[in-house]
């Protein structure tokens, strides 16, 4: 049974699972840590637009720490 994991305020995203239920169709996506980066529900920018807040299920790195150069 897969565990369950965080992300904002979804509490059921699945630890593990590249088909996790909870997550937008673009996610989980592979962090470079071997983790899967799993998305919720975020906020919305100025242009109208959905950020998702995200967070990887083995590092807890964001989609924007896991991926920036200075990571």
């Amino acid at each position: 049974m897969s565990q369950a994991f965080t992300v904002g305020q979804e509490m059921t995203h699945l630890v593990g699972d590249p088909e996790c239920p909870e997550c937008p169709e673009e996610y989980p996506e592979q962090c470079r840590c071997g983790g899967l980066i799993h998305a919720a529900s975020g906020e919305i920018d100025p242009a109208g637009d959905e950020v998702p807040i995200t967070g990887c299920d083995r590092c807890g790195r964001s989609e924007d720490e896991a991926f920036s150069p200075e990571s």
